[in-house]
């Protein structure tokens, strides 16, 4: 499957961005984490506004489709570049539940390499939910566990997450 990574930056792109996050965060995550923090966490960081937002502060989205093909999005991801530390953090990398297993994540995870390598950027982070089963995934695209984070989001809940780190080059 050829993938194609579509930048998205306007508010009909990001709407269906949110959209699609609402259908992956309520499909995936409720057994992991609850409704009612996926209903917060939706709102807070996946809706049309919060996304335009994160634009504004220099976060880039790509919506992902495979290449050629009319109809439903793969899934999307979201960087922010940290130039100064030579860092680039993937703030999100969803799929949609068609599309797991499938080699779209390596595929994706390929697409923010080269991106980050055109920028000269050194070393790739994320954080992933301790009890997500990607967690074995990034380790098998050669991330490792660099710590634990507890981050206190608001309304009672937290994200009780790892640090993972890839270096490049």
């Amino acid at each position: 499957m050829t993938v194609e990574f579509v930048p998205a930056g306007s508010a009909a792109e990001l709407a269906a961005i949110a959209q699609l996050a609402r259908e992956i965060w309520y499909e995936y995550y409720v057994p992991l984490i609850g409704k009612a923090q996926v209903d917060y966490m939706v709102e807070r960081f996946q809706s049309p506004s919060a996304l335009q937002q994160q634009v504004a502060e220099g976060y880039e989205y790509f919506m992902m489709r495979q290449d050629g093909a009319a109809g439903g999005a793969l899934g999307y991801i979201a960087v922010q570049a940290q130039p100064a530390q030579r860092q680039l953090f993937i703030s999100k990398l969803y799929l949609h539940r068609n599309t797991r297993g499938r080699g779209t994540g390596r595929v994706a995870m390929e697409f923010i390499e080269q991106l980050a390598l055109s920028r000269d950027i050194a070393l790739l982070w994320l954080t992933v939910n301790k009890g997500n089963q990607a967690v074995q995934f990034y380790e098998q695209l050669g991330f490792h566990n660099a710590g634990a984070i507890v981050t206190d989001i608001g309304n009672g809940f937290v994200m009780d997450d790892f640090r993972m780190e890839k270096r490049l080059g």
